[in-house]
């Protein structure tokens, strides 16, 4: 399939599982991240084993001005772009207890969880010469916040509003979709479950098993190929399906 994509947070967890399936889609593809070293790496990788036009683009998304510098490098290497994966890591200070949070610790999930997807939508709509699909990285928990996650699940909780105002307002440049994700073993979850597992006296692996897998109904996680095959799909998705947001998580949360 011919298609010319954006994969924020490309080097590791989501954005990287989006990034190869996008990449043996036959995508032309923008990758960025802030490491340059691992963002080139990927970039010989992926076309390596794909064939696919990879180009590294290294930004800092949770400074001001580099979401709108990507939108502009990314038409300037594509020509346009249809689809974006916008993927983020978690707060610093996470895991954190909400009442200990400081203002600035606020203030930057803010601005990395809705701010910069923002900025990032609101220069595709200046310089991009298509209509984009954007999708939005979320957790399912930001629909029942958890302490461990807080600051990114009430900040992620506005998401579906971005991707509703930005569909409604500009529909022949941005369609927009939030991806509310269950668990996966990503880098930043290992981090933040090796973390609560050490509080709790308790082995990461068994934290694993009794806290997050057996947490779901079917008593597992989810895998990157049914993350890749979600990818696909949205990839191929129809544009009546815009400014909503879609729960992938096998069920694990139990309200509606």
């Amino acid at each position: 399939m011919s298609c010319r994509a954006v994969v924020t947070g490309a080097t590791s967890g989501v954005g990287l599982v989006a990034a190869e399936a996008l990449a043996e889609e036959g995508c032309d593809i923008i990758v960025s991240a802030r490491g340059l070293d691992r963002l080139e790496a990927l970039a010989r990788d992926l076309s390596s084993r794909f064939g696919a036009r990879v180009t590294p683009v290294q930004v800092d998304l949770t400074k001001e001005g580099e979401a709108a510098r990507l939108a502009g490098e990314a038409v300037k290497a594509l020509g346009a772009v249809d689809f974006a994966f916008v993927s983020y890591g978690n707060p610093p200070c996470e895991p954190c207890e909400p009442a200990d949070a400081s203002w600035s610790d606020w203030e930057a999930a803010f601005s990395m969880y809705v701010v910069s997807p923002a900025a990032f939508m609101s220069g595709l709509i200046r310089l991009n010469p298509a209509k984009a699909t954007v999708v939005l990285v979320s957790s399912f928990s930001s629909r029942a916040p958890m302490w461990p996650t807080g600051l990114a699940d009430v900040v992620r909780a506005s998401l579906p509003a971005l991707a509703k105002l930005f569909s409604r307002r500009y529909p022949e440049k941005i369609r927009a979709i939030v991806l509310e994700l269950g668990s996966f073993r990503t880098p930043g979850a290992e981090r933040l479950i090796g973390a609560l597992a050490s509080r709790e006296g308790v082995s990461p692996e068994d934290f694993w098993r009794e806290r997050v897998a057996d947490a779901s109904p079917l008593r597992r996680l989810g895998k990157p190929e049914e993350l890749k095959g979600l990818v696909r799909w949205l990839l191929r998705s129809p544009e009546y399906l815009a400014g909503t947001a879609i729960l992938f998580d096998g069920a694990t949360l139990g309200c509606v």
